[in-house]
């Protein structure tokens, strides 16, 4: 009896490995095929467009909204609808980050807080995003 508990603790054991080898492997290939979204998306070329306009003006209103910032809107969302419901988090922290040079300070965070909520205004899921100001993941 003592020697089967034993083999059964280490066929556990040995699952249990193998499948944090397979999660840590899949969490690579998702990191991988979300980088190659992000390229195609151009980086989300749109959405930095939108983000710097709304930033300027500081309309988020659809009554005050303008023509031009609504198709900027629509072109933001559709990159975004073209990527894969867990990359968009992680791509708009990444176009975020790209941002740093460029803004700073107030309109920074103006810019972070949109961007949190432009899968709303898109109708995606998630509806919102955690933006933060660390290290990519991905490159």
């Amino acid at each position: 009896m003592a020697k089967l508990s034993t083999v059964a603790a280490l066929l556990v054991a040995l699952f249990l490995i193998a499948h944090a080898t397979a999660c840590k492997s899949d969490d690579r290939q998702g990191d991988r095929e979300c980088r190659e979204q992000l390229q195609e998306q151009q980086y989300l070329n749109e959405c930095q467009r939108h983000l710097r306009q709304q930033s300027q003006s500081g309309r988020v209103d659809e009554d005050t909204t303008g023509f031009g910032e609504r198709q900027q809107r629509k072109q933001c969302c559709r990159q975004l609808r073209q990527m894969d419901r867990d990359c968009r988090c992680e791509g708009l922290n990444e176009m975020i980050r790209r941002q740093r040079d460029q803004f700073q300070g107030q309109e920074l965070r103006e810019m972070m807080q949109i961007a949190e909520n432009l899968p709303n205004e898109c109708n995606l899921s998630p509806q919102h995003c955690d933006i933060e100001m660390r290290r990519s993941r991905w490159f």
